[in-house]
């Protein structure tokens, strides 16, 4: 008995084994935070594109211990050089509109690799009327300015409903659908933000419906107008007069 007591009293604090624990921890911290200050170049070019598409902005010089990185040579700043995916483009498009997205007003959808832009005709246009209402004008400018900053063609169609219509403007549902089609094109072209080439105007009456005209509510939902851009296809000025050369 005597022994082990001996023994015991020659053990170390409890409390050295936590402190010794504590002391190699702050050690792997602090050798983390130096490893962390010095910033590789090479590692960092490699990155900062996949950066830049994800956060759309970056500084434009960034200093480090050995070099001098200019950004405007790693970054896509400019809107012609950037090549967006769809869920990028509808990711922006459902943000800036997403007042009137909330009000029902306008619809950002996917369809077929195609970004769709949908407004309802009640939020754009008086009844019978191919005059865009001032309530729709502030959503088209926030459209335009990210279409502009997009590839690919866009294309606007406009849809009614199967009620006849004729007056001394418009003759019937086709003439109703494309001139609507037509505002739209004209109000997204104003600020030339966007080459004219790229855009199409359509009218379909009532021949694509989202839902059977057996109601007014369907009669509704079915008169729109959509902006549809298309990835896909990249109008350039040359292939546009390619195609014409051999018309």
């Amino acid at each position: 008995m005597l022994i082990q007591f001996k023994k015991l009293a020659r053990r170390e604090p409890r409390w050295l084994t936590s402190f010794a624990d504590l002391m190699a921890l702050l050690l792997a911290l602090f050798v983390m935070l130096l490893s962390f200050s010095e910033v590789d170049s090479d590692s960092f070019k490699r990155n900062a594109g996949p950066i830049s598409q994800a956060f759309f902005q970056a500084p434009k010089v960034m200093k480090t211990d050995t070099t001098s990185v200019d950004i405007n040579s790693v970054f896509l700043t400019e809107p012609k050089d950037r090549s967006l995916s769809p869920e990028q483009v509808k990711f922006r498009l459902t943000v800036v509109l997403s007042e009137e997205i909330e009000s029902n007003a306008v619809k950002v959808l996917e369809i077929d690799e195609r970004i769709v832009i949908r407004f309802n005709d009640q939020a754009a246009f008086a009844s019978g009327s191919r005059e865009l209402t001032p309530a729709i004008l502030p959503a088209l400018e926030k459209v335009s300015e990210v279409l502009a900053n997009t590839k690919g063609t866009i294309r606007v169609e406009g849809h009614t409903d199967d009620i006849p219509i004729s007056t001394d403007t418009i003759r019937s549902n086709w003439d109703l659908s494309a001139a609507r089609a037509a505002s739209v094109v004209h109000h997204l072209l104003n600020e030339r933000r966007i080459k004219s080439s790229r855009v199409s105007a359509m009218g379909l009456a009532d021949s694509r419906p989202l839902e059977p005209n057996t109601s007014p509510q369907n009669r509704a939902v079915n008169r729109r107008v959509e902006i549809s851009l298309d990835t896909r296809e990249i109008d350039s000025d040359e292939t546009q007069s390619e195609r014409l050369r051999y018309r």
